[in-house]
């Protein structure tokens, strides 16, 4: 045990801190969610960890441990990309077609055959709480897009290609590696099939660019448009 604290706390331990703490705080945060609490806890959790979150991202500055290659026009990609995958996510539930919102749902959202219950009041609480709203619509886009991206991007993907990874530039991940990341990022969201999609994406415009530039601003253009959408269509189940 004090070996495996000693290895963690070890000063070229550092990139892997950088990239991967900030995302387990984050989901440190859902185990609070299994005790017992009325429906504007989540809401207040969610506000908590996107401060905390925030504070150890810049603490331990992970775009130190990422490759940064220049790439003409990657920030106008990741801006269309990102657009591009808000459609691709909010689409199938905005048609004006319950029977093909009710398949989707049913089949393409976990758990496959059941359908979600996105009326429950919790999915609600950001519609009595604006201030709780706001922040969620702020750390949605500028702190847990960020994160992922330096966890499952920026450290998982390279992780998985070679044990040494700290200098793999992104055009040299493996096949496997991209798409156990994409699965991996899928089944992380309730709604899979847009989370491959974005995964897909994301790891693309990665490998693409050798930078983690255009996928940080394509996972939030997607993620402050679906905020955006959420609020100005009270479709709140999105949350």
């Amino acid at each position: 045990m004090k070996q495996t604290l000693a290895t963690l706390f070890a000063k070229d331990a550092a990139p892997t801190r950088a990239l991967t703490w900030p995302f387990f705080l984050w989901i440190a945060g859902l185990v609070l969610l299994f005790f017992p609490h009325d429906f504007d806890f989540p809401a207040i959790v969610y506000a908590a960890k996107t401060v905390l979150c925030a504070i150890l991202m810049v603490a331990l500055k992970p775009w130190r441990y990422v490759p940064n290659a220049p790439a003409k026009g990657a920030i106008g990609l990741g801006i269309w990309v990102g657009i591009a995958i808000y459609v691709l996510w909010a689409l199938p539930e905005a048609l004006p077609y319950p029977a093909v919102k009710e398949w989707y749902q049913r089949w393409l959202v976990m758990m496959p055959g059941t359908l979600p219950d996105y009326s429950a009041s919790w999915c609600y609480a950001y519609s009595r709480h604006p201030v709780l709203a706001v922040i969620k619509l702020i750390g949605s886009a500028f702190v847990i897009a960020p994160i992922e991206e330096y966890f499952f991007r920026g450290f998982l993907m390279r992780w998985l290609t070679q044990k040494t990874w700290q200098t793999l530039p992104f055009g040299e991940v493996s096949r496997y590696a991209f798409w156990v990341t994409v699965a991996v990022f899928a089944f992380e969201h309730d709604r899979y099939v847009g989370g491959a999609l974005a995964g897909m994406a994301y790891g693309a415009l990665a490998v693409r660019t050798g930078s983690l530039r255009a996928s940080i601003v394509a996972h939030v253009v997607t993620n402050f448009l679906l905020g955006l959408h959420v609020l100005l269509l009270d479709a709140y189940g999105f949350w």
